[in-house]
């Protein structure tokens, strides 16, 4: 048959998809593969038809063809990943997915299946990283925008949720969904709030007595009292100095560099040599990082002791 005839057969296929017929433009397409087995354009069509007619294996096997023909192509890869996450195998979907980011490195359609994956694994904190790198790619992807703001619900990081459901509604106003998460986010945060007691556990007083338990505190003198208030301001400002500098380290330090290492991973053997660099530079972010937790444990143990002695019976 000629080529004018393949082409009315794809005009037809079009005209079906388009009512919804979609068992017939499988036929459809299945006569233009039979004319031309190669011919790209119909194993993509009869794929995206067998997708909506729910026969997924059908698809990924159409989405495997196109991956043979278009070798250079990441998109029958990203394809087959979304697939086999609708159908809950999500192992099998980040191996596919990977194979997709060493096509192309910087897919945000990629790294946005993967974080569906990593989600549907529960590995939470590789979710984050992949839906961030696939806003990095795509600043205004909506939908990666609010499933990380799920992502951060679920991880009860409140603050997060709520700027990365804002973002959503910046970028789509009348996105319901996103409109409705916020909603009920607002909902949970103002009963946390009503719920947090700011002074903690009150302590009362006549069960102390009960329990011939005693409450006491040193009396101070003035000048004892300048001195202790110069050495807990001390103490608080050095406190407050490695909080800063762990919380900098984590925006600059760490997280850049767990990106970064994400990303290497999911590129696969051709980066082999980048992802020795990356591992190293990951593990240098965390030993310092637990370098200043040990730090910030240290002084805070420090003004601990320091209210333990002040408040010690019997000490003048």
């Amino acid at each position: 048959m000629s080529d004018s005839k393949i082409t009315e057969l794809f005009q037809q296929a079009r005209k079906q998809i388009k009512e919804r017929n979609i068992a017939e433009a499988v036929e459809t397409y299945q006569r233009i593969l039979s004319i031309k087995p190669a011919e790209k354009k119909a194993h993509a069509g009869i794929a995206a038809a067998y997708f909506q007619l729910k026969q997924y294996q059908d698809a990924i096997s159409h989405f495997q063809d196109l991956a043979r023909l278009s070798p250079a192509d990441a998109s029958p890869y990203i394809n087959m990943g979304a697939i086999y996450n609708k159908m809950g195998e999500y192992k099998q979907a980040l191996n596919e997915l990977r194979k997709a980011v060493q096509k192309d490195k910087k897919s945000a359609d990629a790294f946005y299946n993967m974080g569906i994956a990593h989600k549907g694994l529960n590995q939470l904190s590789m979710a984050v990283t992949a839906y961030k790198q696939a806003i990095v790619f795509d600043p205004d992807m909506v939908d990666a925008h609010f499933n990380l703001g799920n992502v951060y619900l679920e991880m009860k990081n409140h603050t997060q949720a709520h700027s990365s459901f804002t973002r959503s509604l910046e970028i789509s106003p009348q996105f319901k969904k996103a409109l409705n998460a916020l909603k009920k986010l607002d909902i949970e945060s103002t009963k946390e709030k009503e719920n947090f007691n700011p002074f903690g556990r009150l302590v009362d007083e006549t069960s102390l007595r009960k329990k011939d338990t005693s409450i006491s505190t040193k009396q101070l003198s003035t000048e004892e009292r300048q001195k202790d208030r110069v050495e807990i301001h001390q103490l608080c400002e050095e406190i407050k100095e490695v909080a800063l500098s762990m919380v900098e380290d984590l925006k600059k330090g760490f997280t850049p560099n767990l990106l970064n290492l994400n990303r290497c991973i999911s590129q696969g053997e051709k980066h082999y040599s980048e992802l020795a660099e990356a591992n190293e530079s990951f593990l240098k972010t965390v030993k310092t990082l637990n370098d200043m937790r040990k730090l910030l444990r240290h002084r805070v143990l420090e003004l601990r002791a320091h209210e333990e002695l002040i408040n010690s019976i019997g000490l003048d």
